[in-house]
C-alpha cells in the first residue's frame, strides 16, 4: 500500500482585517482521505501516522473535528482504530488513541455533524466561538471534516478567515478551492 500525501486538502487560512488573533488556522480532511479517497475501508495505523506527520508541526495542536455520521447513519469514525468521545463502543477515543501514540501533543474538540448536510447554525456558532477562543490564546488550530473542504470552510468563513494563497501564488489572483484542485489533479 502506498500512502499518499496526508492529510488531504491541508490549507492555511488567514485573518481578514476584522478577525485577528495570535494563533494560526488550518483545515484538512480526515486521516486516510488522501490515500483512499472516498473508499469505505479500514484505515491502517500507518496512514493515520502519515496524517499526523503531515499536520502543522507545533508543540500543541488543537484539532476541531466535525466528523460525525454519513447520511446513511454510519459513523465517520467507523474506519479507524478509535472512536468519537460521544460513541459507546469498545475502542479508545480519538483523544486517547493520539495520547497513547504521541503523548499529550493534541487536543481534540468534537462537534459532530452529518457529512454532506452542512452545519446547523447552532453548531456553527458554537464551533466558531471555540475556534476564536483558541486562536486568541495563540493556539494552532486544525478544523477537520471528511474531505477538508465544505464544513471546514464554513467554520473558517464564520470566524472571518479566508483561504491563504497557495505557495508561489499572488494573493490577488483567483484561486480554485483546494478540494477542487485535488480532484482535478
Amino acid at each position: 500500500m502506498k500512502v499518499a500525501d496526508e492529510p488531504a486538502n491541508l490549507c492555511e487560512w488567514i485573518a481578514s482585517a476584522t478577525a485577528e488573533g495570535p494563533g494560526r488556522l488550518f483545515t484538512c480532511g480526515r486521516p486516510g482521505r488522501a490515500t483512499f479517497g472516498r473508499a469505505k475501508t479500514t484505515i491502517p495505523d500507518a496512514v493515520v501516522d502519515a496524517w499526523v506527520k503531515g499536520l502543522p508541526q507545533v508543540d500543541v495542536l488543537d484539532i476541531v473535528s466535525l466528523l460525525g455520521k454519513k447520511t446513511s447513519g454510519f459513523s465517520e469514525f467507523g474506519y479507524y482504530p478509535f472512536r468519537s468521545a460521544q460513541e459507546a463502543v469498545s475502542k479508545p477515543t480519538f483523544q486517547e488513541w493520539l495520547d497513547r501514540r504521541y503523548g499529550r501533543r493534541f487536543f481534540i474538540h468534537e462537534y459532530p455533524t452529518v457529512d454532506a448536510q452542512g452545519i446547523p447554525r447552532d453548531v456553527l456558532e458554537t464551533v466558531a466561538a471555540r475556534v476564536l477562543e483558541l486562536i486568541a490564546e495563540g493556539r494552532t488550530v486544525v478544523v477537520m471534516d471528511s474531505a477538508g473542504a465544505e464544513r471546514t470552510a464554513r467554520v473558517c468563513e464564520a470566524v472571518g478567515y479566508k483561504r491563504a494563497p497557495a505557495r508561489g501564488q499572488q494573493p490577488n489572483k483567483r484561486m480554485q478551492p483546494t478540494a477542487r484542485r485535488a480532484r482535478r489533479g
